[in-house]
Order: structure tokens, then C-alpha cells, then sequence
């Protein structure tokens, strides 16, 4: 891999980590709106709304690790001489 493709490659890595971030965030402000929902007694269609929401928000997130890690994987096994930040999803 030449070194504008190792640029590239952590280009992609900084962007999902940023894309992991901002979803993590949203999926904890998704998880309290659903203990305020459980919490009050709400109406079922609401908190199964919002449960809906929040299982495509989580398997967002095991997407964007198993895309992150392999890119970090990658990364790591061409351009090894370079260091990353640490990643924001959890580790295998």
C-alpha cells in the first residue's frame, strides 16, 4: 500500500470513528428516552417505537466496529509503522 493509500485508509478509520462516536451519543439519549417512557407507563406503540429505534441504532453501531476494526486491522498490517488513535468501539 503506497503512502497516499495508508492516508487514505486512516482518513476512513478518523471518519467511522466519528461516525461511531456520534451514534454511540444518540443511542445513549435513545436508551434514557426509553427508561423515561418505561418509567412513566407509556403508552405500549411509543416504547415499542422507540425500542425499534434503538435495536437498528445498536446494529448500527456492531456494523460500524466490525467495518472500523477491519479497517483498523488492515491499516495496521500495511502501514504498521504508523500509530492510531485508539478506537472508540469496544475491542473483540
Amino acid at each position: 500500500m503506497a503512502i497516499e493509500d495508508c492516508a487514505a485508509q486512516r482518513t476512513l478509520i478518523e471518519a467511522l470513528a466519528a461516525d461511531y462516536r456520534s451514534l454511540d451519543e444518540t443511542t445513549t439519549a435513545t436508551e434514557q428516552e426509553l427508561a423515561a417512557l418505561r418509567a412513566e407507563q407509556a403508552a405500549p406503540e411509543a416504547i415499542a417505537a422507540v425500542e425499534e429505534r434503538l435495536a437498528a441504532e445498536r446494529e448500527r453501531l456492531g456494523e460500524i466496529t466490525v467495518e472500523g476494526q477491519a479497517t483498523v486491522d488492515e491499516f495496521q498490517a500495511v502501514c504498521g509503522d504508523e500509530r492510531l488513535a485508539p478506537p472508540p468501539w469496544p475491542p473483540r
